[in-house]
């Protein structure tokens, strides 16, 4: 017979995993698209300084990135040619190019923001670091206990 603790407890379990499921997966792009996409982790994370910061120079780019410019440099290219990105020259000194992102890509990063996935950033965002480990910690275990294999690969 099953412990009434226990089955009142999945009954409550159960209301946050709907509520949460709600919140959670109520449509809308998520980062992990990009993959789909074709975009390699380099790709992203120049297109997420280039929201972040604003337009900057190979150079700038590289530097945020922690990459050396050739290698940068690759990245634009290839972005470029997928219209993500776009290379403007500086009117002041021709020989500077600036790079943005394009209207497409600042869409996505809305829509993202928008949607459930950044609800949850934003969430996470005011959590102090204790409700942040707190929150990582409980969903951990949840899933060992409904998982015993996750439990000995996590192990």
């Amino acid at each position: 017979m099953p412990d009434p603790d226990a089955a009142a407890l999945a009954e409550d379990v159960m209301e946050h995993v709907r509520a949460l499921r709600k919140l959670l997966l109520g449509g809308g792009p998520e980062p992990h698209d990009a993959g789909a996409a074709g975009l390699t982790g380099p790709q992203v994370a120049a297109m997420a300084a280039l929201v972040k910061d604003g337009p900057a120079t190979v150079t700038q780019l590289a530097d945020r990135l922690h990459l050396s410019h050739s290698t940068t440099s690759g990245i634009v290219d290839r972005l470029q040619a997928r219209d993500l990105v776009t290379r403007t020259r500086d009117e002041n000194d021709r020989r500077i190019s600036r790079i943005a992102v394009t209207p497409q890509v600042q869409d996505y990063v809305r829509r993202i923001r928008s949607s459930p996935y950044g609800g949850l950033v934003a969430a996470l965002e005011r959590a102090t670091p204790a409700q942040r480990a707190a929150v990582v910690d409980g969903l951990t275990t949840l899933r060992e206990l409904l998982d015993p294999a996750a439990e000995r690969a996590a192990g």
